[in-house]
């Protein structure tokens, strides 16, 4: 399946879930670090199941210099920063704001993609990819007056 394929599926499962978490944290009455508990609980069951047949993969790669650099890289900036700080500040937004608000603010991550890479990875910037940008946070920016 193409990658963009995947990606679309992505932010329709992620927005189902938000749905679904919005309304589990208020049905429950859990505080949002007990929701994201219960998401990154069941997330971690699924996720080494599934990775199980290549964990041996993982362990080789913390046997090189550059295999450590790249596992301490995913643990500090998708563990850490995206993972807990980043989930942890979206459940925070999902429990205490409307749903059809956050979503749209928190994914924004169209305009941080195309920063980052433009100014760091050294990706073209095209008009195309601009334009795109632009028609998101105008979007967005609708959706929160």
């Amino acid at each position: 399946m193409r990658p963009e394929l995947w990606a679309l599926a992505a932010a329709a499962l992620w927005a189902v879930g938000s749905f679904f978490g919005k309304r589990g944290m208020s049905t429950a009455g859990l505080a949002p670090e007990q929701g994201l508990v219960v998401r990154l609980a069941v997330s971690t069951t699924v996720l080494i199941l599934l990775a199980a047949p290549k964990l041996l993969a993982l362990a080789r790669a913390l046997g090189t210099a550059d295999g450590r650099r790249g596992i301490g890289q995913i643990a500090l900036w998708e563990g850490l920063a995206a993972g807990a700080l980043g989930m942890l500040a979206f459940y925070i937004a999902l429990k205490r704001g409307e749903l059809s608000r956050v979503v749209p603010l928190a994914f924004t991550t169209p305009l941080w993609g195309f920063l980052l890479g433009v100014a760091v990875a050294g990706e073209a910037m095209t008009p195309t990819k601009v334009g795109g940008v632009v028609a998101i946070l105008v979007g967005i920016v609708l959706l929160n007056l």
